[in-house]
Parts: structure tokens; C-alpha cells; sequence
């Protein structure tokens, strides 16, 4: 269940923690907050939107959301999600826009140890050091390309609404003129203007990100490629090469490469008075 928690702005701990079990369609309306908010999906799928389009999380990776930034969270699967809020004066050196970032074996120990902890420490403590360190390594991890734009025209919403729950190579732009109501030229006419890219590479942008998330959950490159309407799998793999410059079997070996050696680097929090 989704019931009421504290809200992470108003207390004076530096790291606070949620943990969230949002059923099926939940959608957390446009919003604001001054801390920065860590959002890692445990399982389910979650899509962060903002006026610039649209991060997509697969299960086992975050979003960042830099404070002060609008933005609309939704979940079209049944998810587990935790949310890490860092308060505002220790942004300094976190991204300053929304992204997706690879969790490394040790930050995804880090969030599940600060997630039991939750709001009940002290500032001079192991359990504030341990926060401290969750800070710092959140600004060393790797970006990883699930962002995808999107359009305001009411007839692009429609159809980018549709994709994202079900793409398909395969679906034309005929196909999607028929469901928004308007010509395949104008539609071209507004991905062009509104997404800065043709209709078919945003198409394509897509099917990468969902194959992607499918992929790391387990579905064989096969079934990948035929949920996503490709011909065949070595269609698939093709594009899928390259786009990331590495065929599918390379790119899961790679990500699931634990790093264990990182460097990071420790520091204080500026000196204030707890409650």
C-alpha cells in the first residue's frame, strides 16, 4: 500500500528514506521538492516526466531528481521502490538535471542499509558517516541513456502515451494516424518541431530503452525481438549493435561486471543543529 509518510522536506536530518509499494497505474502528480530525491526501482517499471521528456528506470537501476525540479512519477507495472532524499545544501556536486544511473554493487548496498535505518539517527554517528558515504557515491555513478523526449501536441501525447505501454517496430506512422486522428505528414510535421527527431528514430529510441529493461529482467534476445515486432532476432541485434556499439549478449556481460574497486572520497557535512 501507498499510505502516508513523512514529508523529507520538512526535516533536518541530511539523508532521509522512503520505501513504497505503488500498485499498478499510481501516479504521483507534477510536484516539486527541495531536496534531491535518489528513486530506485526494485522491481515494477517506473517513468520520471518532466517538461522535457521522459527517463524510464528499469528494475535494479534509479533516477536522479535534482531539488526544485517538476516532475510527475508514474507506474505502469506493480513496483517496489525506494527513495533516497539528500537535503538541499548538499547538492553541490550531484547532477544538476533528471537521469538514469547505473547502481553499483556497493550503492545498492548502501540504499538497502540506509533504508533500514531510515529517520532515526544522529548527526555524529556510524549511521550519518554511512550516509555521508551514500551521498558521495551517488555522484560517481554512470549515466545510462533511458531518456527519451516528448511532444505537447495533444495528438503526439496520445500517441507516445500508447507506445509506451506497448511499442512495436513494426507499428507504422499510418498505424498511429489512424488512433491520434491526424496525417502521417502532420504527425512527421510535429515529431520533427516538438522532439527534434523523425518518427521512426524515436520509435526506435524506445524499443532500445524497453529492450533494455527487458533484457535485464531476464527475456531471451529472441523473445525480445519479437515483443518489440522485429523480423528476426538478428534484425534486432543489429540495431541493437548500433545503437550502443556492442551486440546485446556483450552489453549484458559488461553490465552485470561488478565493479568493486571504485574510488570514492569521504566528507563532513556542513556543521547544523539537529532537532
Amino acid at each position: 500500500m501507498c499510505g502516508k509518510t513523512p514529508d523529507p522536506d520538512e526535516s533536518d536530518l541530511p539523508v532521509v528514506t522512503k520505501n513504497v509499494n505503488p500498485p499498478k497505474g499510481w501516479t504521483i502528480e507534477t510536484h516539486t521538492h527541495e531536496r534531491g530525491q535518489l528513486l530506485c526501482i526494485i522491481s515494477g517499471n517506473m517513468r520520471v516526466i518532466t517538461d522535457e521528456g521522459s527517463w524510464i528506470t528499469p528494475p535494479g537501476q534509479a533516477c536522479w531528481v535534482p531539488g526544485e525540479a517538476n516532475h510527475l512519477v508514474t507506474f505502469t507495472q506493480s513496483s517496489e521502490f525506494r527513495t533516497i532524499s539528500i537535503r538541499a545544501d548538499l547538492l553541490t556536486e550531484l547532477p544538476k538535471k533528471c537521469c538514469v544511473i547505473k547502481l553499483s554493487p556497493l550503492l545498492k548496498e548502501l540504499i538497502l542499509t540506509a533504508v533500514k535505518i531510515g529517520w532515526d539517527y544522529r548527526l555524529e554517528s556510524h549511521e550519518a558517516r554511512l550516509m555521508q558515504l551514500l551521498v558521495e557515491k551517488i555522484s560517481l555513478e554512470r549515466e545510462i541513456p533511458f531518456f527519451i523526449p516528448e511532444g505537447r501536441d495533444s495528438r503526439l501525447k496520445k500517441i507516445t502515451s500508447a507506445m509506451h505501454e506497448n511499442v512495436r517496430i513494426d507499428y507504422t506512422l499510418n498505424h498511429w494516424s489512424q488512433f491520434a486522428g491526424a496525417s502521417p505528414r502532420t504527425l512527421s510535421r510535429l515529431f520533427e518541431l516538438e522532439m527534434g527527431m523523425s518518427f521512426s528514430t524515436w520509435r526506435q529510441q524506445l524499443c532500445l530503452i524497453r529492450s533494455i529493461e527487458m533484457l535485464l529482467k531476464g527475456t531471451s534476445i529472441t523473445d525480445t525481438a519479437f515483443m518489440l515486432g522485429y523480423s528476426s532476432a538478428g534484425n534486432f541485434t543489429s540495431m541493437f549493435t548500433q545503437a550502443m556499439s556492442k551486440p546485446p549478449t556483450a552489453y549484458l556481460k559488461d553490465w552485470n561486471t561488478e565493479q568493486t574497486t571504485e574510488p570514492f572520497k569521504l566528507y563532513e557535512f556542513p556543521h547544523k543543529k539537529y532537532k
